[in-house]
């Protein structure tokens, strides 16, 4: 299974890679949705597609809430 490594994205710098993060919330939501979509390709669980679909709707909460509090 795949994991995402915690403390890189806890402490790497949120411009490098090339994806441009506004936090390292959103950035971990978003290693989050990888790793779970990988893993459900390669083990096509129930379980991991759940997993999966619910990280996506995680991250595009969060993204929502981050323009939500940028428009105040």
């Amino acid at each position: 299974m795949i994991v995402p490594n915690w403390d890189y994205f806890a402490n790497a710098p949120l411009d490098c890679g090339t994806i441009k993060f506004r936090t390292k919330t959103e950035r971990a939501l978003h290693a989050r949705v990888v790793a779970s979509e990988i893993n459900w390709k390669e083990y096509q669980t129930s379980n991991l597609l759940e997993d999966w679909i619910i990280a996506k709707r995680e991250l595009k909460l969060y993204q929502s809430s981050l323009k939500i509090m940028c428009k105040n």
